[in-house]
């Protein structure tokens, strides 16, 4: 049952709190009443703005459950101010648990501090915590061993060393959700964490120090649904063992993949990032091996690297291009960055690939297409006398659209291939100095007169 604590003044100048219940009852709580909830259940920053303009709470205990210092710094607060009022906070505080505690903050002459308030938290039975110290961009040693807190649901350690122990946790074994940046990992610690944690549902891993082989064994996991690997260029080769996930993310240089035993994956996101330090570097067959594991999900967002893979190759004296399908995919979202060769011939034929794709993002704030031979004398002639259709696209948005005229090519294309689209928006780039082009409103006027039942915003 739903219900809503309001405070409101009354005729005679006094402050009434009620709480809303159903078929339009109210109830009046006293006053101690609401300064209990308001101090032990409200998050912090709540219970410090009314502190300011109340003098009931400011004299009240602070009890709060949610200690969330992430907009700390918000109004441009010094360093030293920022740990002085943390440092109030945890001296003043009277109660019994502390369910939260996020803290953003550059630790550099403070990690006493730091420490006393993270002890504070364990001795309050600490369910969800996070540290994130890439202010100081240094990593932190907290003599402090995570892995033997037993209560803990949620730990995100941003630039603050994790380990454990032999490798045998004694906690953790409530934990869903585990992110660690900048912290060292090896197989037996990932071994450790899926053999103890079966409750684990998500695990982060960005920019750690790894090397080889990343094996995730989850297969007797029925809670595991996300997987996120973020900048580890060390890493080699990616071994999936998780029937249960659903949702994979990555960033970094393409690598092989092995999601052989990965059966309920929904959403991809796979930010590839092109490797220049390999010279004659091809990443195009690896995205191919595998492309296998990306052709059931529902939602995919990807780089023109993934997309460059579907070009054609010559293979047993013709040109052929690749056979996959994406049969379930219903969202797409591509991030074009330069160099690239790609054209509107590319986004083309990977959605005919795509019968249910409903909704498409082209991402371009940071490109500009600039169409070569290729697409003069054979892409564009491929196209005019190719029949597209695509009758599930309902909406298409171009962020970062400069008025180029390939652009605009792209937009007349959707406009007269996608049957049941009812919109088509362009968001302009915020810079001012990437507006150089001005609008074409002539070629878009004539795009909309030809298509009325289409939206076109600008």
């Amino acid at each position: 049952m739903k219900k809503i604590l309001k405070m409101s003044e009354s005729p005679n100048k006094k402050i009434k709190r009620t709480v809303e219940l159903p078929d339009n009852l109210t109830l009046e709580l006293p006053e101690h009443l609401v300064e209990y909830i308001i101090s032990t259940y409200f998050p912090i920053q709540y219970v410090l703005q009314n502190r300011v303009v109340s003098k009931t709470f400011r004299e009240a205990a602070i009890r709060s459950r949610d200690l969330v210092f992430g907009r700390i710094y918000s109004r441009r607060r010094s360093q030293s101010a920022v740990v002085r009022i943390i440092e109030e906070i945890f001296n003043q505080h009277k109660g019994s648990e502390i369910n939260r505690f996020v803290l953003i903050l550059n630790h550099l002459g403070v990690e006493d501090k730091v420490l006393s308030w993270v002890k504070t938290c364990l001795s309050k039975n600490i369910q969800e915590l996070t540290s994130d110290f890439s202010k100081s961009k240094k990593v932190m040693n907290l003599s402090v061993d995570f892995s033997a807190i037993k209560t803990l649901t949620v730990l995100k350690l941003r630039w603050c060393k994790f380990e454990i122990p032999n490798n045998t946790p004694k906690g953790l074994r409530l934990l869903r959700t585990l992110a660690l940046m900048k912290s060292k990992v090896t197989p037996e610690m990932i071994d450790a964490i899926f053999s103890n944690c079966f409750h684990l549902e998500t695990l982060e891993l960005t920019r750690c120090i790894t090397h080889g082989v990343l094996s995730i064994n989850a297969h007797n996991h029925k809670k595991f649904k996300e997987l996120v690997l973020y900048c580890m260029p060390n890493r080699l080769q990616i071994i999936v063992d998780a029937p249960t996930l659903e949702c994979y993310k990555y960033e970094g240089f393409v690598r092989i993949l092995d999601f052989s035993r990965v059966d309920a994956l929904k959403e991809a996101k796979l930010h590839y990032i092109q490797n220049y330090n390999w010279r004659y570097y091809d990443s195009s067959n690896m995205v191919l091996a595998n492309m296998v594991a990306y052709t059931g999900v529902h939602v995919l967002s990807t780089t023109n690297i993934f997309l460059e893979a579907f070009k054609e190759r010559y293979i047993e004296g013709e040109m052929r291009s690749p056979i996959f399908k994406f049969l379930n995919l219903k969202e797409f979202c591509i991030l074009f960055k330069a160099p690239n060769l790609c054209t509107l011939y590319h986004i083309s034929e990977f959605l005919k690939r795509s019968p249910k794709v409903e909704k498409v993002l082209i991402d371009i704030k940071k490109f500009t297409f600039e169409p070569g031979m290729l697409w003069i004398i054979h892409q564009k002639s491929y196209m005019e006398s190719s029949n597209y259709k695509f009758n599930s696209i309902k909406e298409v948005t171009i962020d970062g659209y400069k008025n180029h005229w390939h652009e605009l090519d792209i937009v007349e294309f959707f406009c007269g291939h996608a049957k049941s689209l009812k919109r088509l928006k362009l968001i302009m780039p915020k810079n001012v100095k990437k507006r150089a082009r001005g609008l074409d409103y002539a070629r878009l006027d004539y795009i909309r007169s030809r298509f009325p039942c289409v939206k076109v915003e600008v």
